[in-house]
């Protein structure tokens, strides 16, 4: 994807297709354009531009965790702690079949294949398919399969269902990994002996007749998880990951590199990627999938902010390709179609440059991710987790045909929907459709000239969607977008429309389509096309596109205040005395009555990186200020992390601070605190902060991207005393007119807003 800096003057042509950043403002005026900053420009909308749906296709379900999975034969094999298996849509306890810890289910339908129904004595944590598909290999607890002894692995034909006969090696406790390369089956797990031979938690094994082979690396600890690389002859390497920290004697942290023929510990610079164990951390490799010139780790850690995410490798060399710090253990990991799939509880993908979501947006249990850096891809189904089961962490296993994905865990909900242990993914169109378009409301303040703002919306396998403006009954096409978004990340859209006539009467709505599947929105109200400029001050403000207004205008005794941008992010006063005079005519005001008087809207946002915030403030009294309007991590008490915010200092100076590592601040003249209303704005546009005070440009300066964390906007009252001069005394602080755009307005629009008072 291509970032180009355009600085463009008015006379660019609509109809050319731009990917937006996170508030990037198009200020499209009739058929011209008019735009500056940094754009992302996107590829054409596509539907599923992941390489499988996001929209979960039927299969049946379990009553409990499916901790293992694979396909092989048309059929898709799952392995676990269930006892029973029931049919989509069945609620729990209806329509259950007895089935205890393995079954098989059509790999095209999902169905129970009824056929298929072996008895174990004890759970299975792995299973593993030969290469031609013609049997499956288990692993686990279990010490009889059928009636017949089989020490914790096992293994069936595919074609009959069938146990093999001759295969049967004895394992002396749990296997917990399998991994099939050429006709050598390579097994980790808890385990010391294999045919009452020494094995230390890994053995291999022929696919034929299970004949124990020599290969026996001596591991320290637990082993969760083993694959090959596989080359023309058979593996090139073995990988293993769990719970250790020496192989053959050697120090090796969670994870391993061995010679599939001799078993010997091979260099591995990579493994670097996983950070030693300290006192608070231990991170350990639970998922391999080796695919093509690469293998894909997944680590869980135990401790704050230890280390969970992914990791690549290349093959040939053992270095590190990349690595993804996601923060949320991650159980499973399988390449499919050119993207790393991954199944972990992630809640928080800005830790240390991840690209994602921050902590506290949403536990988004199923991710995919670039093969080439690492960074999450368009594709956002979810699942939950099951709080009372043993493991309670979502997904566990997943398994692939090659163009779909199996999906086990311990979850009872896939993307909102009764779905317990098991479910499935395919690459069949449509897909998932894009999120309704919300109803536009259009505001015309000048003559001849109507404005529009709208969010973008959310498609869970494409984020690329293209947006058309539609107006009339007639639903002509007036303006067209392409733009990126995400569930954490909805650039919005604005739009001038010059092809009106003043006194005319029309509507608007906007459509939304990923290539494949077209969403209309609701027409908006009929508007009135001005035929004088307006200057009431709350219908220029909405014309400029708010994401929040809040006129604090409320009657006394009101518990809430009403956005009045349109969006619905209402929010509760705490502490506040409502009815005072207000900056602008016909309106009153909020007063700050308690040190902590505060009004919080009800909506978080996601790390906004362009934004405006704007406010009238009036304050008097000596060594008086107080924090008047910004952004926070906590919704009803103090903020621990906040900032994207105005203060005023006790010397009567507005200050505009952001946090990009250090304290960014701007800081106005003195004396503010003197009774008299004033206008102020904080502008941030990807590092480019503006510091407006009664109209006038106050301060600017060039800084890193914003803090990136959860959280909601404050009007009033939030810490500031680690702030360079914050921590003034709030009480007696009256605020109007509080608003945040998902811009940065322009001086002109800053100074309009100014002189419509």
């Amino acid at each position: 994807m291509t970032k180009r800096r355009l600085f463009t003057r008015l006379g660019i042509r609509l109809g050319i297709r731009l990917g937006i950043r996170l508030g990037i403002r198009l200020g499209i005026t009739g058929t011209l354009l008019a735009i500056a900053g940094t754009l992302l420009l996107a590829p054409p909308a596509q539907s599923v531009e992941a390489s499988l749906s996001a929209v979960n296709s039927s299969s049946w379900q379990t009553n409990a965790s499916v901790q293992a999975l694979a396909v092989a034969g048309g059929k898709a094999y799952a392995g676990g702690r269930f006892t029973s298996v029931r049919p989509p849509g069945a609620a729990a306890g209806t329509g259950e079949v007895a089935q205890a810890y393995l079954a098989a289910f059509d790999a095209g339908t999902g169905a129970l294949v009824s056929s298929f129904n072996p008895v174990l004595n004890g759970q299975v944590y792995a299973v593993a398919a030969s290469a031609d598909g013609s049997r499956i290999f288990v692993g686990g607890d279990f010490t009889t399969v059928n009636g017949q002894t089989r020490n914790r692995i096992a293994a069936f034909d595919t074609a009959t269902g069938a146990l093999v006969a001759n295969w049967k090696p004895s394992v002396s406790y749990r296997v917990k990994t399998i991994a099939v390369s050429g006709t050598t089956v390579y097994f980790g797990g808890s385990f010391g002996l294999v045919n009452n031979l020494t094995r230390n938690r890994l053995a291999a094994v022929t696919t034929d007749t299970g004949t124990l082979l020599p290969w026996a690396p001596s591991v320290n600890g637990d082993v969760y998880a083993v694959d090959a690389a596989d080359s023309v002859s058979g593996a090139s390497k073995v990988y293993a990951g769990g719970q250790f920290s020496a192989v053959n004697g050697t120090d090796q942290n969670t994870v391993t590199s061995l010679d599939p023929v001799t078993g010997a510990v091979l260099p591995f610079p990579g493994a670097s990627a996983v950070p030693l164990p300290t006192g608070s951390c231990t991170t350990r490799v639970k998922t391999i999938d080796a695919s093509g010139d690469t293998v894909y780790f997944g680590n869980g850690g135990d401790g704050g902010g230890c280390f969970d995410g992914t990791w690549a490798v290349d093959i040939a060399t053992n270095t590190l390709k990349w690595k993804n710090q996601c923060l949320g253990a991650t159980e499973a990991v399988k390449v499919v179609n050119g993207w790393l799939y991954k199944g972990s509880h992630a809640h928080d993908c800005a830790n240390q440059g991840a690209g994602g979501f921050p902590q506290g947006f949403d536990y988004r249990f199923l991710l995919s991710e670039k093969l080439s850096d690492g960074t999450l891809g368009p594709w956002y189904p979810n699942t939950d987790a099951d709080p009372n089961s043993v493991t309670n962490v979502g997904p566990l296993a997943f398994a692939t045909g090659g163009d779909d994905l199996w999906v086990g865990g311990d979850f009872l909900h896939v993307n909102g929907a009764a779905q317990q242990g098991l479910t499935h993914f395919t690459n069949a169109l449509p897909g998932a459709a894009p999120a309704k378009p919300a109803k536009l409301t259009p505001y015309s303040v000048r003559p001849g000239a109507v404005q529009i703002s709208f969010p973008t919306v959310v498609d869970n396998d494409d984020s690329t969607l293209t947006y058309r403006l539609l107006r009339g009954f007639s639903n002509t096409t007036i303006a067209t977008w392409t733009v990126r978004s995400t569930p954490w990340d909805r650039p919005w859209v604005q739009y001038t429309d010059t092809g009106v006539t003043p006194g005319e009467q029309t509507n608007y709505r906007v459509e939304v389509t990923d290539g494949s599947t077209t969403i209309r929105g609701n027409y908006s109200d009929p508007i009135t096309v001005a035929t004088t400029a307006s200057t009431a001050y709350d219908q220029i403000v909405n014309a400029d596109g708010p994401q929040a207004y809040w006129r604090l205008g409320e009657p006394v005794g009101t518990a809430t205040s009403v956005d009045s941008s349109g969006q619905s992010n209402n929010g509760p006063f705490t502490g506040v005395t409502l009815g005072g005079a207000g900056a602008i005519a016909g309106n009153t005001a909020m007063t700050i009555s308690t040190t902590t008087g505060r009004m919080v809207g009800e909506k978080a946002s996601s790390m906004p990186q362009q934004f405006t915030v704007e406010a009238w403030v009036k304050q008097s009294g000596t060594n008086r200020g107080g924090r008047i309007i910004g952004f926070g991590n906590s919704k009803t008490a103090s903020s621990a992390i906040n900032d994207r915010m105005l203060y005023m200092r006790t010397n009567g100076s507005i200050v505009f601070g952001v946090n990009d590592g250090s304290q960014r601040t701007l800081t106005g003249l003195s004396g503010k605190n003197d009774g008299n209303w004033h206008h102020v704005v904080g502008t941030y546009d990807n590092g480019a902060m503006k510091l407006y005070v009664d109209g006038m440009l106050r301060g600017s300066a060039q800084v890193g991207p914003a803090s990136l964390y959860y959280g909601w906007w404050r009007v009033g009252y939030d810490l500031t005393n680690s702030w360079p001069g914050g921590g003034a005394t709030q009480t007696g602080m009256g605020i109007d007119e509080a608003a945040v755009y998902p811009y940065a307005l322009t001086p002109v629009q800053v100074q309009s807003h100014y002189a419509a008072r």
